[in-house]
């Protein structure tokens, strides 16, 4: 096979393409698994976030509730 004019045996071609895609493969399934453990630490925060915005709701209602009962 000719590449720039320069004579190259198919095998070592395709040897090295597949080297290529091996390593491109492997860097696509650790990009894969990282995004997959940033999804469900991204998920446990939100969690927390909701439980913190119900607790602050309740305790402002219980201000509220405390305030009315001390305006009486």
């Amino acid at each position: 096979m000719l590449v720039f004019g320069v004579d190259v045996p198919l095998v070592e071609v395709v040897i090295a393409l597949a080297i290529i895609g091996f390593i491109l493969l492997v860097e696509i399934i650790v990009v894969a698994i990282l995004l997959m453990k940033g999804l469900g630490r991204a998920k446990d925060l939100s969690d927390l976030l909701n439980k913190l915005s119900h607790i602050l709701l309740e305790i402002k209602k219980e201000e509220l509730k405390e305030i009315s009962r001390l305006k009486k």
